[in-house]
C-alpha cells in the first residue's frame, strides 16, 4: 500500500476502531483487498464478516486498561500498528436542557476520551518507529451545531483542539495526526436522522446528494502513506460542500 520509513516493501497494520459500525464496516471492506493488515476493533456488536487478511479485538474504550490491552495484543499479533482510525462512535439525541449526565458521559467517553487512550498507548510504539498515522473521526457537527446534539458536537469538537496539540508533540517522529470532520454519509448514524430531516439537510448540501463511503476509504488511504507526510494536525473538511 505505501512505503514504509525503515524498510521499503513493508506491509502495515491499519488499527480501525468502531470496525463493526456503519461506516466501521465499508471502511473494512475498502481495505479487505489492500495489502496491509487489519487489526477490527468492536465492542458489544461483534463483526459478522472477516477478511482475510484481519483480526478482531474487543475493547470498552471507556476504560484505559482495556484500550492498552488491545493496544498490546495488536502489537503482539501484527509486531506492529502503523495506521489508527479512530472510527468508534454514539450519537444520543437529547435537548441540552434534557440531557442526562450518563449520556453526556458516555458520549464524551467514547468519542473523545476513548480515542485519546488508544492515540496515547500506540504512540510509545509509533515513537519507537518512527512511523504513524492517527486519524480521528471529527464531524460537521463539531463546526456547524446540530439541533439535541449538544455532547456529540462537544465530543467532536473535543478531537479537532486533540488534533492540533497531538501533532505538534509528534511531528518530529515522523508521525501525522489529522481529523476528518465528516458531513452527511449514506451510511452509519445518519440511519438515526428521521427521514424528513434527512430530506432537509440533503437541500443544504450543495453536491446535492450524501457522501460515499468509499470517498472516505481513499481520503483515509491517502493520508496513510508517504506522501501526505507534510499534512499533519489538520481537520479535513468531507461534506460536499455544505461547511467550508
Amino acid at each position: 500500500m505505501v512505503q514504509g520509513n525503515k524498510a521499503t516493501e513493508k506491509m502495515r497494520t491499519i488499527l480501525i476502531m468502531g470496525s463493526s459500525g456503519g461506516l466501521g464496516k465499508h471502511l473494512t471492506d475498502f481495505f479487505a483487498d489492500k495489502d496491509v493488515r487489519l487489526a477490527l476493533h468492536y465492542f458489544e456488536n461483534k463483526p459478522t464478516k472477516v477478511p482475510a487478511n484481519a483480526q478482531l479485538f474487543k475493547a470498552d474504550i471507556r476504560k484505559e486498561k482495556e484500550v492498552k490491552d488491545l493496544i498490546d495484543s495488536v502489537i503482539k499479533s501484527f509486531n506492529t500498528i502503523d495506521i489508527i482510525v479512530n472510527n468508534a462512535g454514539i450519537s444520543k439525541s437529547e435537548m441540552s436542557w434534557k440531557a442526562s449526565q450518563q449520556n453526556w458521559e458516555d458520549t464524551i467517553a467514547i468519542n473523545l476520551t476513548g480515542p485519546f487512550y488508544v492515540a496515547k498507548h500506540a504512540l510509545p510504539h509509533m515513537r519507537e518507529n518512527q512511523f504513524g498515522r492517527i486519524i480521528f473521526m471529527s464531524s460537521i457537527v463539531a463546526q456547524t451545531g446540530f439541533i439535541g446534539a449538544s455532547a456529540y458536537g462537544a465530543s467532536k469538537a473535543g478531537l479537532i483542539g486533540l488534533t492540533k496539540s497531538m501533532a505538534k508533540e509528534v511531528a518530529n517522529k515522523n508521525i501525522t495526526v489529522n481529523s476528518i470532520a465528516l458531513g452527511y454519509f449514506n451510511a452509519g448514524m445518519i440511519n438515526d436522522v428521521p427521514a424528513q430531516m434527512q430530506e432537509e439537510l440533503m437541500k443544504q448540501i450543495p453536491m446535492n446528494e450524501l457522501g460515499d463511503p468509499v470517498q472516505l476509504a481513499k481520503l483515509i488511504e491517502y493520508l496513510s502513506t508517504d506522501e501526505a507526510a507534510y499534512l499533519t494536525g489538520q481537520t479535513l473538511n468531507l461534506n460536499g460542500g455544505l461547511y467550508s
